[in-house]
């Protein structure tokens, strides 16, 4: 059983009290009998010392005598000669009784002054006695003993009464005193009562309550002290509180993704972009090992030389599922003062973009050097065999130069397509947006191509109605659009097909199913509507050779062709789609393109519509 303090405090000062009590009452009770004793036995003296006169002249009468004087005295008298013999007793028969040489009172009052007393058992009567015994001179020279006695009860009867008296004082003092130890432990208890009570609300987190000074001692002092404590834990919570919600932000708004690892190598910490990079649950992850959680060796293995290294260590991470990723990952261990690991920390970022596009810059350097080494071949090989006395035969020369001509403008268009895509993703090319008839654009681009339509027998159709509202569109690079689209339609349309061209108005972007590539494989895509809004979406359709649906993610990448030799006798340079794509994009339109092989392909994009 658990006694409280005020319980412990009340029980100690009834238990001294109590104690001081017994000891005072112990004390003062002996004191108390040894001075009624010493009263009473200077009573009997003096009552000796009466008597002693009446036997001066030698005892008359023995026994009658001793009770007439026990009348008197109101005391057993008893008178004993020299050598211990008894002669006369007020309550027995001096003839039955024993020789009385031997009692200490006798001995002592023959031995010393002349007296004597002594409190003991006395076998005849069987109870305690107060004896007196005094030496009476006789006229003969012999010496008698006169001896007086009381019981000792009746010596310490008012014992009794102090004995009584004392315990009632006892008892109202210790009840006295533990009701004030009670009233003084309780004026001590209840502010410690209220600390503990404020301690447990300061640990449910009741941050705002404050404890009641009521005095100057110790316990206002130790009150004020908690206030003060409590105000800084509620500051340093606080403060606690807007760095966790500061680094929480921080961590779930952050690009890169990062996990903590604890000294039992458990994952302790997940953010949201470590939960996307990695394919994790946070609920499931935390507590796992990394090797349970992500099952990559490459991570265990970065773990690992972290734990090696002082400083962090660095090492890219593959990620076969649920799509290949390549993670760059950073890892630090986390040390105490005695270099001992107390857990790590790993940071990760999405290269696979990076390292594609640094994949697409190395073809692309690889495509413009092949497709610059071609032509610059031809003119070189066919100059030399100029220089080589091939002018003698001027037929045989003008067709070298006629090559050499076709390769040259065949570069030139390549340059100047490079060109023109660089300066399109680089921003460079102002647009000189303007609203413009949709039929009209067309028309203008397809008069251009219409002597190339016509050598293949290749119609040409114009299917945009006058009544359409404007496009919000820059003139110049919306034929530029036009005649790219139409220009590779008439490329791969055999002879006798047709090429045609249509447009209609529409909301916002439409989803054109599997067989649609919206922004091609470079990952590359322009602003786009963020709710349905007025657009044109002009479509260019032939009844060509199509391009296969392998292909047709791709098609709009720079310098990918379907077929290359064919691509390259046509006089294709491999980079019109990919133009086309970026000034659609830069108009913030879209473009996709629907293709089957053997049956034609359709290019939609749309453009704002101006509204008004």
């Amino acid at each position: 059983m658990r006694l409280r303090i005020l319980a412990k405090s009340v029980l100690a000062v009834a238990l001294l009290i109590t104690f001081s009590l017994a000891l005072v009452g112990v004390y003062l009770a002996r004191q108390e009998r040894a001075a009624l004793v010493d009263q009473t036995a200077a009573r009997l003296e003096a009552q000796a010392s009466l008597l002693a006169g009446e036997l001066a002249g030698g005892l008359v009468g023995g026994d009658d005598w001793a009770r007439r004087a026990a009348v008197r005295t109101k005391a057993r008298v008893t008178v004993i000669a020299s050598d211990g013999k008894v002669l006369g007793d007020s309550d027995l028969s001096s003839h039955s009784m024993e020789n009385h040489a031997n009692r200490p009172e006798v001995q002592t009052a023959l031995s010393e002054d002349g007296s004597g007393r002594a409190v003991r058992l006395s076998r005849s009567v069987d109870q305690d006695l107060l004896y007196f015994a005094q030496v009476v001179p006789q006229p003969d020279g012999t010496r008698l003993i006169l001896r007086l006695s009381l019981p000792v009860k009746e010596a310490t009867y008012g014992f009794a009464r102090f004995r009584r008296d004392f315990l009632v004082i006892a008892l109202v003092s210790l009840v006295a005193a533990v009701g004030m130890a009670f009233f003084w432990a309780n004026r001590i208890t209840y502010p410690l009562r209220q600390m503990v009570e404020f301690a447990r609300a300061v640990a449910r987190g009741e941050m705002g309550k404050r404890l009641p000074v009521r005095s100057r001692d110790e316990l206002g002092e130790v009150a004020e002290a908690l206030n003060a404590m409590a105000a800084d834990l509620r500051a340093t919570m606080q403060r606690l509180e807007e760095e966790g919600h500061r680094i929480q932000t921080i961590m779930e708004s952050m690009s890169e993704g990062l996990l903590v690892i604890d000294a039992r190598k458990r994952i302790s910490l997940v953010n949201p972009a470590a939960e996307a990079l990695l394919n994790l649950k946070r609920e499931t992850a935390l507590g796992q090992t990394p090797l349970e959680a992500v099952r990559s060796h490459e991570l265990d293995d970065l773990l690992k030389a972290a734990a090696r290294e002082e400083r962090g260590t660095s090492a890219e991470i593959t990620m076969a599922y649920p799509r290949r990723r390549i993670l760059a990952g950073t890892a630090v261990a986390i040390r105490d003062a005695g270099g001992a690991i107390q857990g790590t920390v790993l940071a990760f970022r999405d290269v696979t973009q990076l390292k594609r596009l640094e994949e697409i810059r190395m073809e692309f350097v690889l495509n413009v050097s092949h497709e610059l080494r071609t032509p610059l071949t031809a003119i070189r090989g066919y100059a030399e065999t100029l220089l080589d006395q091939g002018l003698e035969d001027r037929n045989e020369a003008r067709k070298f130069l006629e090559i050499i001509h076709r390769h040259a403008g065949r570069l030139g268009r390549l340059l100047n397509d490079i060109l023109d895509l660089s300066n399109i993703e680089l921003e460079k090319t102002p647009l000189s947006i303007h609203p413009l008839a949709p039929s009209d654009v067309a028309r203008q681009a397809a008069a251009m191509l219409l002597p190339q339509a016509e050598q293949k027998a290749i119609r040409l159709v114009m299917a945009i109605p006058d009544d359409l509202p404007p496009v919000l569109a820059d003139r110049d690079r919306l034929v530029q659009i036009l005649v790219n689209l139409i220009d590779n339609a008439v490329k791969y349309t055999p002879e006798g097909g047709t090429v045609t061209v249509r447009a209609e108005r529409v909301l916002g972007t439409e989803d054109r199913g599997p067989g649609t590539s919206d922004s091609g494989s470079e990952g590359l895509s322009g602003p786009r509507p963020q709710s349905p809004a007025p657009c044109i979406e002009i479509v260019v359709e032939d009844t060509g050779i199509g391009i296969s649906q392998k292909d047709l993610p791709r098609i709009t990448e720079r310098f990918y062709r379907v077929d290359k030799a064919r691509s390259r006798e046509l006089g294709g340079t491999g980079l019109g789609l990919a133009i086309v794509k970026h000034l659609v994009q830069a108009h913030g339109g879209t473009l996709s393109i629907e293709s089957e092989v053997g049956r034609g392909t359709t290019v939609r994009f749309t453009l704002p519509a101006a509204v008004g």
